[in-house]
């Protein structure tokens, strides 16, 4: 993750308002060029929005973002620092749901970062845990006021997947 090239002076947090921070952050995002950037704006939107006492439920999205952002850096990081990322990914993503339970693509995306850290698991009762987890966050996309019809079908996708991921799984497990 490079420093990125986003940057505020403290003193400016009462001045610039959330809108234009948050836009900043979505174009930094969303053009891939600076995610540590787009990390950068989203913690100083998140600074104002704090300090303004700003109710959470009302910049969810913020958190969904970070995880996403998180996400995309753990796919590049060395085994070392993916654990980590992956780690604030998921924290991003639960906050996320917390603030805002109906966001559908952020439950779809914790199932994502919850799978991808089960992948590097060989234990299969650890294996299994993490596809019921998966699995779960599946189901409450599914089963919320989610109009996102792109995060419902991923979600049914997914539970599809992780069903047959179970069934090998337990056949790989030893008789008890």
């Amino acid at each position: 993750m490079d420093s990125g090239r986003y940057s505020f002076v403290p003193g400016d947090m009462e001045e610039i308002p959330l809108s234009q921070i948050f836009q900043r952050a979505m174009v930094l995002q969303r053009t891939g060029v600076d995610r540590a950037g787009a990390l950068k704006a989203y913690t100083h939107f998140l600074q104002v929005a704090e300090l303004h006492e700003v109710e959470p439920h009302l910049y969810a999205e913020v958190f969904a973002n970070m995880g996403a952002l998180y996400a995309m850096e753990a796919k590049d990081a060395n085994a070392g620092t993916r654990k980590e990322l992956r780690d604030k990914a998921k924290s991003s993503f639960r906050k996320a749901v917390e603030y805002r339970p109906g966001l559908g693509s952020a439950w779809v995306n914790l199932a994502l970062i919850i799978m991808a850290d089960g992948k590097e698991s060989v234990d299969a009762l650890a294996v299994e845990n993490v596809l019921e987890e998966a699995r779960s966050c599946c189901e409450r996309a599914l089963g919320l006021d989610n109009d996102d019809e792109r995060s419902r079908s991923l979600a049914n996708k997914l539970i599809g997947d992780i069903d047959i991921m179970m069934k090998q799984n337990n056949a790989q497990k030893p008789f008890q």
